[in-house]
C-alpha cells in the first residue's frame, strides 16, 4: 500500500471518528432537549386558547375532520359552558406556512386569531403579529372575510399589510377556512 493511501485512509478514519462523535453528541443534546421545547410550544398554545377564546376556562381536545388547513380543534369551556372552538390552521404564505389559531364562537362568529409560527418577510408579512393587523379580526360576525387594499368599508374587510398581500391573503384564507369548517364539523355540537 502506498504512503498516500495509508494518509487517505487515516484522514477517512479521522473525518469519521469525528463525525460519528459529533453525532453522538447531538443526538444526546437534541434528547434533552426535545422535551422542554414541546413543553414551551404547549405553553404557547395553550395561551394562544385563552387569548382567542378568553371565556374559556378549560380546553378539550376534538378529533377534528380532515381538512386542507384545519390540524387540530380545541372545544374550549366556560363557567356557563361551551364558549366555543380553538380552531388551528395551516395556511399557505410567501415565505411559507403560517400557523395561527381562529376562536370561532359557538354561534361562528370569530372572536380573535392568534399567530403561532411564519416564515414571512422580516418587516412585511412578520408583521401579521403585530396588533394593527390581528385584532381586525376581533369579534368578525359578517362573514366571509376578504382583503383589501387602504381603508375597510365593510365590516367583512380587512386591510391588507403594506407590502404583503400573499401574507394578508393567506391569513384570510385560513379564517375563512375556520368558520367554514366550524360550519361544516361543529355547528350545533356542544
Amino acid at each position: 500500500m502506498s504512503e498516500n493511501m495509508k494518509k487517505i485512509i487515516h484522514l477517512g478514519g479521522v473525518l469519521f471518528a469525528v463525525t460519528a462523535v459529533t453525532g453522538l453528541l447531538l443526538g444526546i443534546v437534541q434528547n434533552f432537549t426535545s422535551a422542554a421545547i414541546m413543553k414551551a410550544e404547549q405553553a404557547a398554545r395553550n395561551e394562544a386558547f385563552r387569548a382567542v377564546m378568553p371565556d374559556a376556562d378549560n380546553f378539550e381536545a376534538v378529533n377534528p375532520a380532515p381538512d386542507d388547513f384545519v390540524t387540530d380543534v380545541q372545544k374550549g369551556t366556560g363557567k356557563s359552558g361551551l364558549a366555543g372552538w380553538c380552531i388551528s390552521v395551516n395556511s399557505k404564505g410567501y415565505g411559507g406556512l403560517v400557523s395561527f389559531i381562529v376562536g370561532v364562537t359557538k354561534d361562528g362568529a370569530v372572536k380573535a386569531i392568534s399567530i403561532l409560527n411564519h416564515s414571512e418577510t422580516p418587516g412585511l408579512g412578520a408583521k401579521s403579529t403585530e396588533p394593527e393587523f390581528y385584532t381586525q379580526f376581533n369579534d368578525k360576525d359578517k362573514l366571509p372575510l376578504k382583503v383589501v387594499k387602504g381603508a375597510a368599508s365593510a365590516p367583512e374587510e380587512i386591510i391588507a399589510i403594506s407590502g404583503a398581500t400573499i401574507t394578508s391573503n393567506a391569513v384570510v384564507d385560513g379564517v375563512n377556512a375556520a368558520v367554514s369548517y366550524w360550519a361544516k364539523n361543529l355547528k350545533g355540537a356542544e
